[in-house]
């Protein structure tokens, strides 16, 4: 009885009494606003030292409304220090620590309302009924996380399975690279044997073909020759071997637009700045820019565009598409003419040759073939090496939870688009309307804090926004009793964020620690 009238008026005179100190009713007595973890810091039978350790002053100044320490650690249930922390007890909900500036601002920031001592009446103690709720929704994602780790398990159990496999698969895969190498090598060495023995037999025909091009060429040359000469003696009036600018003025053919005179362009067009050529210079200069035009004159052959111009002219309006409908057909058929024409020619080569000659071209054929064939065997086995040991590189989860969601995609629309995830692969977004895919980033790394690495995944370097960074995508993973898209946003320009459900993400016993952490966390 007598220890209760003390309790009483100790109530009484700590609310008014500004400038001793308020102490938190408990089991373990302190001060307002401080934590059952640091209570012991605050003993009342001894002076207070500043947790920085910069000041010590009698404890009868600690919660007196003057902020004596650099750190606020004596003012933990006022708002005198700027940098000080409030403590909400929060008795039958969870603990919450608060910036002291919120202490007795008129609002409510603690559930048991002891932020606002100053008017008790201003905030109900609503501590109980939002524990109750609290209480409940950790209950519903305790079962959930305990159904999904089943599930969970299962995906682990697979996962181990699939990993198992690939390992069975890149060590056959290995083998079958040994052999399929010594395979590439014989028929390497067949076909160097047999095209040695091909490039034998051949060389007779081709130093005949050289001979036969050279022969051609010169009698080409012979003919330019005679041509320009001819020509060069025509228009050389004077004979005097020299083709002067008055011998050609008189000459139509040097008239390129055909206005009646050979003007100082045009001559300089054949002549340079000189006032006459000799017959080598025309022969090797003036000949090739003169010899067009001569032919246009003598009606030999039109300009392309010319003949295009003329025939657009006739030809009538309502029958042009029917005239390039017939265009296309005759370049079909003109291009399966020219292939016969090609087989053709290949068939009337392959007649000149010998009967030995012709065997050792279809064995260094098949040679070739065989070997093309041996080598494309190697570069599809190292391509499968290579995919399975990025797989095996590949961080699927602590447990391999998440192995066998590589390459599942999974959709989400929305009102204008839809959005495509490819696990381990790329994010892509469409719109509803059609068009081409954007890629919204390409698979990068693990992105989660500390010991919940595998709850965000990034996808970076997806296509550059206009006049921006390149988009890129980050996935938040938790857990669900089914891999789905729940929801996208781009909560920044040009950065997506995904919320994806998985029971890959329901470790019940990592829950139930993640849980001990933040009620510990929130006493402190």
């Amino acid at each position: 009885m007598i220890y209760s009238n003390w309790l009483s008026k100790l109530q009484s005179f700590v609310l008014v009494t500004s400038s001793l100190v308020i102490f938190v009713l408990s089991d373990v007595p302190r001060p307002r606003g401080v934590s059952l973890s640091k209570a012991s810091l605050y003993s009342p039978s001894k002076d207070f030292t500043c947790f920085d350790g910069t000041n010590t002053i009698p404890f009868s100044y600690v919660n007196d409304d003057y902020c004596d320490c650099f750190d606020g650690s004596d003012e933990p249930g006022t708002s005198a220090c700027l940098n000080s922390v409030f403590h909400c007890t929060n008795a039958g909900h969870r603990p919450q620590n608060i910036p002291s500036s919120r202490v007795n601002d008129g609002i409510c920031d603690c559930c048991d309302g002891t932020d606002e001592y100053a008017a008790p009446n201003t905030c109900s103690n609503t501590c109980d009924e939002l524990g109750r709720e609290a209480r409940a929704q950790a209950q519903q994602l305790a079962e959930l996380h305990k159904a999904g780790n089943s599930l969970r398990l299962e995906l682990i159990e697979k996962g181990n399975i699939k990993r198992s496999e690939m390992g069975e698969q890149l060590s056959q895969l290995e083998k079958d690279k040994i052999e399929a190498l010594k395979i590439k090598e014989e028929k390497e060495a067949l076909k160097s044997d047999i095209e040695a023995k091909e490039n034998e037999a051949l060389k007779v025909y081709r130093e005949a073909e050289e001979k036969e091009k050279e022969r051609k060429a010169e009698l080409e040359k012979e003919e330019l020759l005679k041509e320009a000469t001819e020509q060069f003696n025509k228009y050389d009036s004077d004979n005097d071997g020299l083709l002067s600018v008055n011998e050609i003025r008189v000459v139509n053919v040097f008239d390129k637009n055909k206005d009646g005179e050979v003007d100082q362009e045009e001559i300089q067009y054949f002549f340079g700045d000189s006032e006459n050529v000799d017959k080598d210079t025309f022969v090797s200069s003036v000949w090739s820019l003169l010899k067009p035009l001569l032919m246009m004159e003598e009606g030999m052959f039109r300009p392309e565009q010319d003949d295009q111009e003329e025939h657009d002219e006739e030809l009538p309006h309502e029958e042009e598409q029917h005239e390039q409908d017939q265009e296309g057909e005759e370049e079909t058929e003109d291009n399966e003419q020219h292939d016969l024409n090609i087989d053709d020619q290949i068939n009337d080569q392959a007649k000149t040759y010998d009967d030995e000659t012709k065997r050792l071209m279809d064995e260094a054929s098949e040679a070739r073939r065989l070997y093309n064939d041996a080598e494309r065997a190697v570069r599809e086995i190292e391509s499968n090496i290579r995919t399975i040991q990025q797989n095996l590189e590949k961080d699927y989860g602590l447990n391999q939870e998440y192995a066998t969601m590589d390459g599942e995609c999974l959709e989400h629309e929305d009102k204008e688009y839809v959005y495509r995830l490819c696990l381990f692969d790329r994010v892509t977004q469409k719109s509803r309307n059609g068009g081409g895919e954007v890629g919204l980033g390409n698979w990068g790394e693990w992105g989660g804090d500390g010991d919940n690495k595998y709850s965000i995944m990034k996808y970076t370097n997806g296509v550059t926004c206009w006049n921006g960074p390149a988009r890129m995508t980050t996935v938040h993973i938790t857990c669900g009793l089914e891999t789905k898209l729940t929801s996208v946003t781009e909560p920044y320009r040009c950065e997506y964020k995904i919320d994806l459900t998985s029971p890959a993400a329901c470790d019940d016993s990592h829950f139930i620690q993640q849980q001990q952490k933040k009620e510990s966390h929130d006493e402190l």
